[in-house]
């Protein structure tokens, strides 16, 4: 995933709100010079989560900026109540494709898509059980992040200071889980190639394989994606327990980290989930060691360019390393030439299947 991760909004940043929803005033204004319409419906973390909400409306505008002539819109859901009407919504207004945003709208887009053969769906983090894949009218976007989460975890077990990281995520599911296996993986492959022990705090990986339909572990989890407050009294329980690094996957939850790693001083980082930190939150881009990024923006960008195309053909698309799904952003400037010369070895060794990304096929640290 090479291509710029920007926030800026390429239409205007005015909105409305209406009841439990949000539309995005300035990114429908064009709709009635244009024929083709991609609309966006958040999860709950909303449109500026700066993660995957904020990713999949990125690929609506990266799709709008290749060809003017497409339409945007967006509106934001602030309950999972709000998931089907939001979908309605937009079939009333002729979306030509509808982009979904997290496993938690599984259902209503599946039930959605069966409803009508006719709309083209998208989902991102999910792949429901529906027939509509089969009819091409649905397309579920996945992506192997234990592979980017490795790299990670190296990473950041060789640039910590203290000998132990920690990483806890928003909810027990599968699309959270593997990133936290994939960390751990890196972290326990850190320590056996380099006689260390740096511990992990917050997630245990299970037995067995991590796949995008089961990654079984146990560990911290907020119950959300959008409470900042738990995420950082988390961060903060894990700093006092030795941690220097560490890493959130929880959506906009993870801005609790960054408020909790600036609170402790000097010495503390965190590393991002879902879209570069450095320009998602350029802000706070001193307190990033890196970013764990997934392919959201390009692989909407290239779902909505088809159905407007009129080459959609739905099923499942996974992002890896291979095909830049799923990426590590090195986000700081500290980070020496040899240990990236490490983690470019590293990707290949992922790439070529030389190089295991299940954290039990190394040993556990010692507590």
């Amino acid at each position: 995933m090479k291509n710029t991760r920007r926030l800026a909004m390429v239409l205007g940043a005015s909105s409305l709100v209406l009841g439990t929803v949000t539309i995005g005033v300035g990114a429908v204004t064009a709709t009635a010079a244009t024929k083709f319409k991609a609309c966006v419906v958040t999860d709950t973390g909303g449109i500026n989560d700066h993660s995957f909400n904020a990713s999949a409306w990125k690929g609506l505008q990266d799709a709008k900026k290749k060809d003017p002539k497409i339409s945007i819109s967006y509106l934001s859901s602030t309950s999972s109540s709000d998931y089907a009407p939001n979908i309605k919504t937009f079939e009333g207004e002729s979306c030509n494709i509808i982009i979904t945003v997290g496993f938690l709208m599984d259902a209503a887009t599946a039930a959605a898509a069966e409803a009508d053969p006719t709309q083209k769906f998208a989902i991102v983090d999910d792949n429901p059980l529906s027939e509509a894949k089969k009819s091409h009218e649905l397309e579920a976007l996945q992506y192997q992040t234990n592979q980017a989460a490795f790299l990670g975890g190296f990473l950041d077990a060789a640039e910590s200071k203290t000998g132990v990281v920690a990483t806890y995520g928003g909810e027990n599911f599968s699309s959270v889980t593997m990133y936290e296996s994939g960390f751990v993986a890196g972290v326990r492959y850190y320590d056996m190639a380099n006689k260390a022990k740096v511990k992990v705090l917050g997630f245990t990986p299970g037995k067995g394989t991590c796949t995008l339909v089961s990654c079984p572990g146990t560990g911290t989890f907020v119950g959300n994606f959008t409470d900042q407050t738990a995420g950082r009294q988390d961060t903060a329980s894990f700093i006092a327990e030795g941690a220097d690094i560490v890493f959130p996957v929880a959506g906009s939850v993870g801005l609790g980290s960054v408020a909790a790693v600036q609170q402790a001083g000097k010495g503390k980082y965190v590393t991002w989930v879902d879209s570069n930190g450095c320009v998602s939150d350029a802000q706070d881009c001193k307190y990033f060691n890196a970013t764990v990024a997934k392919g959201v923006e390009p692989s909407v960008a290239n779902a909505v360019e088809s159905a407007y195309a009129g080459t959609f053909k739905g099923g499942s698309y996974i992002g890896t390393l291979k095909n830049n799904g799923t990426q590590l952003d090195i986000n700081s400037v500290a980070v020496s030439a040899k240990l990236r010369a490490s983690l470019a070895s590293l990707t290949r060794g992922i790439e070529s299947g030389k190089i295991s990304v299940n954290p039990n096929s190394y040993p556990a640290t010692p507590s």
